[in-house]
């Protein structure tokens, strides 16, 4: 972490990143509605982790282990994990699998969508951090082998698992990401933040995001009372200059984002050297 922090270029890095994932949410009803927050995008690892990782009986991913995975990690409750992977299969990211032991178990199995959303999503967070030197550029390589994809998901599920947390390293950001799309309309500013021009408003980061004008008021009226936000007009090379209908990040709201961010590039880091070590010696083998 503290390598990354210390780079020159992470700054563009974050921005890199932040306009990753808007790009994939964009305009895109059905994944805002699957994969909006930070809670499903875990719940997202662990579908894949669970598909990878068997059972003593066997089993992969089956709804007792993600509800059993959710509760002990404190990710969501039992209905919320049930309802989730509902949506997961009615959007086409999950679909049944074949009983591997148990036949009164029903398995299921990501979607070869769900996995090239995943892709795409790792893919933009790589591209982002290769700037920064390290595991980056050999995991881009890699990420369309489906062995290491695998070992991705696998060490991205464990490393969560075990206590890691992203918002333990990102505090200020922690009550945004409680809100549907609130990292969106963060990460959105974010991009903003590198241009001149109108700030973006309330109605356009719902309409981007698929959220009620309400809903999309309350993330920015609370990102403002914790400082993380300030009320704009006009940007001038990504400050602003004035107040109006739209909203800017605050110098306080870039350092929350910036904590977000290192946290987040030293989980790929280190989950791609990790993966990158057990591909090599599976190869060796």
């Amino acid at each position: 972490m503290a390598r990354i922090r210390a780079h020159p270029g992470l700054r563009e890095a974050m921005r890199a990143a932040a306009d990753g994932v808007v790009t994939l949410h964009d305009h895109n009803p059905l994944l805002n509605r699957i994969l909006n927050d930070r809670g499903r995008t875990v719940f997202g690892f662990f579908v894949l982790y669970l598909d990878a990782t068997a059972d003593a009986g066997g089993m992969g991913l089956t709804t007792a282990r993600m509800v059993a995975l959710c509760q002990e990690t404190g990710l969501c409750s039992r209905g919320r994990a049930k309802a989730l992977l509902a949506l997961m299969r009615w959007g086409g990211y999950l679909e049944p699998a074949a009983p591997r032991g148990d036949r009164r178990a029903r398995p299921l199995a990501p979607t070869d969508r769900m996995r090239q959303l995943f892709q795409l999503r790792w893919r933009a967070q790589f591209s982002a951090l290769r700037a920064l030197g390290g595991a980056a550029e050999e995991s881009l390589a890699l990420l369309d082998e489906p062995e290491f994809f695998t070992r991705l998901a696998v060490c991205f599920g464990s490393v969560y698992r075990a206590g890691f947390r992203l918002l333990d390293h990102a505090p200020k950001l922690a009550t945004i990401c409680e809100h549907d799309g609130g990292m969106l309309v963060v990460f959105a500013l974010v991009g903003a933040a590198r241009s001149s021009g109108r700030a973006p408003t309330v109605t356009g980061l719902a309409r981007r995001f698929s959220l009620s004008r309400t809903h999309a008021l309350q993330i920015l009226r609370h990102a403002e009372g914790i400082g993380l936000v300030v009320r704009a007009g006009m940007l001038e090379d990504g400050v602003p200059v004035d107040a109006g209908p739209g909203f800017a990040l605050t110098a306080e709201g870039h350092a929350a984002v910036e904590d977000f961010v290192v946290a987040m590039f030293t989980l790929f880091e280190c989950c791609a050297r990790w993966a990158l070590h057990a591909h090599r010696a599976a190869r060796a083998a």
